[in-house]
């Protein structure tokens, strides 16, 4: 009497209307099951691709898409930020350092690779997986994730879902599943500023067990459930493509990434219908515009989204997250005054989850782009230059090494952490400042031997390591110039002013550490040109940014 009712059996589609599963975790990193397992379930799922997202710091060389089992198999990999989980999609080779610290500085480092970037879990109840601060400038935000639906349930709820999983468990694991007003709330906000895409991850691990504290994650497994096959079940992203696959693993790999990329995609719940599918257009006279796309118009535009089946599936029109047409099986609403994102639900009777939720249409004539941001300018009056090499002293962690030498006007740092796990291994080159100059900027010229990150810090005596802020900045073999501000740079550790106060800093610090350097990594870095200066006062927190 209390399961919760079958998946309803749809038409078969086209085929070139795929299904895949998004954010799937192997025991590569905290999954139970091998690649080729998971490959196996999907194509017992009826799935045509699975995007693997095991954990990591993209240091490891993404496998190439490839066929198993049927089933394309695409890698990706989930980082650790300061703000939470990013997932990096689209790499081709390895990053020469690890990818972590501030979600601003992976979304960067991502980008220059040639990839991009979702949110993961962004309002988990779990703390830990949460996220918090800004987008960081992300591609991408998870609207559901089935990993984390189950979190904020009462106990006599989950008891009841695991007696009916062991008859229906995709249906058991879909009916925790709440609308989950949160992670709407916050595609929205995004959406109306730039485009975002939202995608519905799986977050399947197929284990039940322990997690370890390494980096990337790992974790003992008691008991593989629920299966890779039940999650497959339970929620899938679908998308039409141009022309059928091509079983040239390359080609459809880039096929789908393209699609995901560019919002051209639409998530089903199918523990509720399967194999489910909408369409969702813009039109104006002769011309149309898809999901993910921009009508980049001052006329009236005609928007529509049909769903062929059920009957009784309720289509809705949300407008910057307010609804506003509905119909069953079709609605349409015209769009007329300001730029707006627009997207599309299908919602089945009794369901408090969406059943399909579309990518956006922005509606409007395109926004000018803003001007170069004020902290991309080397314009300033110099406060004091810090240009006496003698003052630079080494800082180290024991048994780390740095060596410091001076040519050509520039200062390097020879540095060597000392190997084993990640324990506070860092080399860093001081200045000392005396507190007496105001400024709001510093700017400087560095390079290194290969690409890295280093992390420019103000620091505040007290106690054993003093107060810090902090900014990493990507350098590699050509000098760069780089200006920061005051304001870019954040508090290491809780209780602390969002800047550092100019008056009590006394030194200035370039640091390598393990948050983008391996332990037992050596190298050298030059920094010369280092000067105070004052751009004039703006305050980026206080806008947003």
């Amino acid at each position: 009497l209390t399961l919760p009712p079958a998946s309803r059996p749809l038409s078969p589609v086209q085929p070139n209307t795929i299904y895949g599963a998004y954010h799937v975790h192997t025991n590569r990193s905290d999954g139970s099951g091998s690649p080729d397992d998971v490959a196996r379930a999907a194509a017992a799922a009826s799935l045509q691709f699975v995007i693997l997202t095991d954990h990591g710091d993209a240091t490891r060389t993404p496998d190439p898409p490839f066929y198993r089992h049927g089933v394309l198999m695409i890698d990706a990999v989930e980082i650790s930020t300061t703000s939470g989980h990013l997932v990096a999609l689209g790499l081709t080779k390895a990053s020469p350092f690890p990818l972590g610290g501030e979600a601003r500085d992976t979304v960067e480092d991502v980008h220059r690779m040639g990839g991009w970037t979702v949110i993961a879990h962004p309002d988990s109840p779990k703390p830990g997986l949460s996220w918090r601060g800004d987008d960081a400038g992300a591609d991408g935000v998870e609207w559901l994730n089935a990993d984390s639906e189950w979190r904020d349930e009462f106990a006599g709820t989950l008891l009841l879902a695991i007696a009916h999983y062991l008859i229906r468990p995709s249906e058991a694991i879909a009916a925790v599943f709440n609308r989950p007003t949160a992670s709407f709330e916050r595609w929205d906000t995004l959406a109306r500023r730039r485009p975002v895409l939202a995608l519905a991850g799986v977050d399947a691990h197929a284990r039940i067990g322990v997690d370890e504290a390494d980096e990337p994650l790992r974790a003992t497994t008691i008991l593989a459930r629920p299966s890779y096959l039940d999650m497959f079940g339970t929620v899938v992203q679908g998308i039409e493509l141009a022309q059928p696959l091509t079983q040239d693993a390359a080609v459809d790999a880039g096929a789908i990434l393209a699609a995901l990329r560019s919002g051209r995609s639409y998530s089903v719940v199918r523990a509720l219908a399967s194999p489910g599918r909408i369409s969702f257009t813009a039109s104006h006279d002769a011309t149309t515009w898809a999901m993910g796309e921009s009508a980049a118009t001052d006329q009236p535009v005609t928007l529509q989204a049909t769903v062929p089946e059920p009957d009784d599936a309720v289509v809705v029109l949300l407008r910057s997250g307010e609804e506003v047409a509905s119909g069953r099986g079709s609605a349409v609403f015209i769009h007329t005054g300001a730029p707006a994102t627009y997207r599309a639900e299908a919602r089945l009777p009794n369901r408090a989850v969406p059943w399909m939720v579309t990518n956006g249409i922005r509606v409007g004539p395109q926004e000018p782009q803003p001007a170069m941001a004020p902290e991309a300018s080397t314009a300033g009056i110099t406060v004091a230059a810090l240009d006496h090499a003698p003052l630079w002293a080494v800082e180290k962690h024991e048994p780390s090494r740095g060596d410091l030498s001076a040519a050509g006007g520039a200062v390097s740092l020879a540095y060597t952490l000392a190997p084993g796990r990640p324990s506070g291994q860092y080399a860093a080159m001081a200045y000392p400042l005396s507190g007496q100059d105001r400024f709001d900027a510093v700017t400087f010229t560095v390079r290194a031997e290969a690409p890295m990150r280093v992390s420019i810090q103000w620091r505040v005596p007290r106690g054993a390591d003093g107060n810090r802020w902090q900014r990493s900045v990507y350098v590699d073999t050509t000098p760069r110039t780089i200006t920061l501000r005051l304001e870019d740079f954040e508090a290491v550790g809780s209780g602390l002013a969002d800047m550092p106060p100019v008056e009590q800093v006394r030194s200035l610090s370039l640091v390598v550490d393990t948050w983008h350097t391996r332990p037992g990594s050596a190298g050298r870095v030059w920094i010369s040109g280092v000067s105070l200066v004052t751009l004039g006062v703006r305050s980026a927190r206080s806008t947003g940014r």
